[in-house]
């Protein structure tokens, strides 16, 4: 039996990226989760959810997405990701998600071993791991990763852009650099992962602050937003 529980409708949110690997945060009760918004392609909807539990300003609807404060963050030391993938939204089919599916559940230790790899370099004392629910991953995730909306970003990019590595796949910036994402759409956001990582050690990507409280501007304010706004 599937152990997850979806409870909003996706075909409310006016997504930007409508199809690919859609992404969800979700509340753990015993052996169960509950999705807190619908699995969704478009990540900008994880910055409204963690900028609103960071800040407890709620900044109301944007593109069909209105997060109310639930301090789900509050004294945890992880967090959990649903991550499985979606068609596109309204019922238009995308015809590599079964392909997409079947890589991304069959290589869930490789992207385990990768998102490691990059908390090492993060210099975390804990890892994120990953177990699979039919179709979807569950990830159980380092309660860092929800500190800002360009966290929470990069965490969601760079699983959309590297799922599917190999198993013998070396974290450097020349690997990041010449790999190739699932979707050919994804090639676009391989400099800002390698961005990302040159900065690791460069960067307090955590103590974010948020110089437009616009709803549109923290919408979009994810990790290419920041590297921007710093360089």
């Amino acid at each position: 039996m599937k152990k997850i529980k979806e409870l909003q409708k996706r075909s409310e949110l006016g997504e930007g990226r409508d199809y690919g690997v859609g992404f969800t945060i979700l509340n753990k009760k015993d052996s169960k989760f509950k999705t807190y918004l619908p699995f969704t392609a478009c990540r900008d909807y994880l910055n409204d959810f963690v900028y609103v539990e960071k800040t407890k300003q709620e900044i109301g609807k944007i593109h069909g997405y209105n997060h109310k404060v639930l301090n789900c963050f509050e004294n945890k030391k992880y967090f959990y990701i649903g991550v499985n993938t979606l068609h596109k939204n309204y019922g238009e089919i995308w015809n590599l998600k079964e392909e997409a599916t079947s890589l991304l559940i069959s290589n869930y230790k490789n992207l385990e071993s990768f998102l490691n790899k990059i908390e090492e370099n993060l210099k975390f004392k804990s890892r994120t791991t990953i177990e699979v629910d039919e179709d979807t991953l569950i990830l159980k995730v380092p309660i860092y990763w929800s500190k800002s909306s360009p966290l929470i970003s990069i965490y969601t990019l760079l699983i959309r852009c590297y799922f599917n590595i190999s198993d013998n796949f070396v974290i450097n910036e020349e690997n990041l650099k010449i790999h190739k994402p699932f979707i050919q759409d994804d090639n676009y956001f391989i400099t800002t992962c390698v961005k990302f990582f040159n900065n690791i050690e460069k960067v307090d990507f955590e103590n974010v602050m948020y110089t437009h409280t616009d709803k549109s501007n923290i919408h979009n304010f994810g990790i290419q937003g920041f590297l921007s706004k710093i360089t």
